[in-house]
C-alpha cells in the first residue's frame, strides 16, 4: 500500500480521564472518551515540548486537538467540538491532565514502533 501524505494529520485516541468519586469517598472514577488528535510536525512538537509548561491550557488544547466523540453532556446528548467548550475544558485540571498525558501516550506508542 502507497503511503499518503496528508496536509493536517488528525487521529482518533482513547483518552481516560479520572476524577474524585462523587458517591466514594476517597476513591476516583474513571471515563474513556476519544479524542482526535492532530500529529504535529517535528518542529510543532519541539515547540509543544519546550512550551508545554508556560502556554495556557487552552493555547495547549487548540495545538493537539481537532475534536472528539464520545464526549456528551449529563444526559446523554453529545457535546459538539468548538471553541467555547474547548475553553471550559482548559479550566478543567482533571481534563487537561488527561487530554495532556493521552497525546503523550498517543506520540509515545508512535515513536516506539518507529
Amino acid at each position: 500500500m502507497a503511503f499518503i501524505k496528508r496536509k493536517l494529520a488528525v487521529y482518533p485516541w482513547p483518552v481516560e480521564v479520572s476524577k474524585p468519586s462523587q458517591t466514594n469517598i476517597g476513591e476516583f472514577e474513571s471515563t474513556t472518551f476519544t479524542v482526535k488528535f492532530i500529529r504535529l510536525k517535528t518542529s510543532e512538537l519541539v515547540k509543544f515540548e519546550d512550551d508545554a509548561v508556560v502556554l495556557e491550557p487552552v493555547e495547549m488544547l487548540k495545538m493537539i486537538v481537532a475534536g472528539w466523540m464520545d464526549y456528551t453532556d449529563e444526559d446523554g446528548k453529545d457535546i459538539p467540538f468548538c471553541d467555547k467548550e474547548l475553553a471550559e475544558i482548559a479550566e478543567d485540571a482533571d481534563m487537561v491532565a488527561a487530554i495532556s498525558n493521552g497525546y503523550k501516550e498517543f506520540y509515545g506508542n508512535a515513536q516506539a514502533k518507529n
